[in-house]
């Protein structure tokens, strides 16, 4: 019975001594990776940043309208948010390894203030103001890919833009339809 403790024992030991020498591998590759610098402009690095950052918000928001909104218009547009958002940023991420740009790990200040402050929101009232940030940021996610895809010059950006925006012209149609029928229901 020892014996066999002591096996178990000795198997766990060497089982943590290979986890961490693997995990240490993996931080060293990793670190030297990060000491590359990024293979794109400071303005594709600044749009893949703001982009990404977007997507976090649209998708924690979208998430928050499909738990709170009893709406199904409101629950089907945020269940389509959060999943082509969520595809958009996973694509996002792998371009962004790929031209060693750091990700951002959390949506922007205002996007976290939106979200404190959608979250005391309830029924009707929360439906609007979920349409409203919807409007806004997705005015301001086609601004900002029309304008970046005028100046890009880095092919693998370009392309991600090309096929990105017609997706963000769509949510941004439906968004206003949403709002327009949210705002007309509401008198």
């Amino acid at each position: 019975m020892n014996r066999n403790r002591n096996l178990a024992l000795w198997a766990c030991v060497l089982a943590t001594i290979l986890a961490l020498a693997a995990c240490n591998r993996s931080s060293s590759v990793e670190a030297a990776r990060n000491n590359r610098p990024p293979d794109i402009s400071p303005a594709g690095q600044d749009f893949m940043m703001k982009t990404a950052r977007a997507d976090l918000s649209d998708i924690d928001i979208a998430r928050l309208a499909m738990k709170k909104s009893e709406n199904p218009d409101v629950r089907d547009y945020a269940n389509m948010i959060q999943k082509d958002h969520t595809t958009a940023l996973e694509d996002l991420s792998d371009l962004m390894k790929d031209k060693n740009v750091p990700e951002p790990k959390t949506a922007s200040a205002d996007a976290r203030q939106d979200l404190s402050r959608m979250s005391t929101l309830s029924g009707a009232e929360f439906d609007r103001e979920f349409s409203n940030v919807m409007v806004a940021d997705h005015l301001k996610a086609v601004e900002r890919f029309r304008d970046q895809s005028g100046i890009v010059q880095d092919p693998d950006l370009k392309k991600y833009i090309e096929d990105r925006l017609p997706q963000l012209e769509m949510h941004l149609e439906k968004a206003q339809r949403l709002q327009s029928k949210l705002f007309r229901t509401s008198r």
